[in-house]
């Protein structure tokens, strides 16, 4: 499974955006993007999607604002990658 950069650390011989909404072109072979939402203080884990890559960006962007403007600045938010079963 493909996994995406940490965004709090460097990745060996390659800079890693501080933007957790990262690389597009890295995130876009897909069928799509969830926009996934984790919280390590219930456990709870949430999936939207899936969305185009600029819905999805949005939709994160809209979900961490409110998050944080609720002071949930523990709860994850992050893009990951759609399949559809073959």
């Amino acid at each position: 499974m493909p996994k995406l950069p940490c965004p709090h650390r460097q990745a060996t011989g390659r800079e890693v955006s501080l933007d957790p909404l990262v690389e597009p072109d890295e995130l876009e072979q897909c069928d799509g993007l969830m926009v996934l939402v984790l919280d390590p203080v219930t456990g709870a884990a949430d999936t939207y999607g899936p969305y185009p890559a600029g819905r999805a960006r949005a939709e994160a962007d809209g979900r961490r604002q409110e998050l944080d403007a609720e002071d949930l600045t523990e709860v994850t938010v992050a893009l990951v990658r759609h399949h559809r079963p073959r």
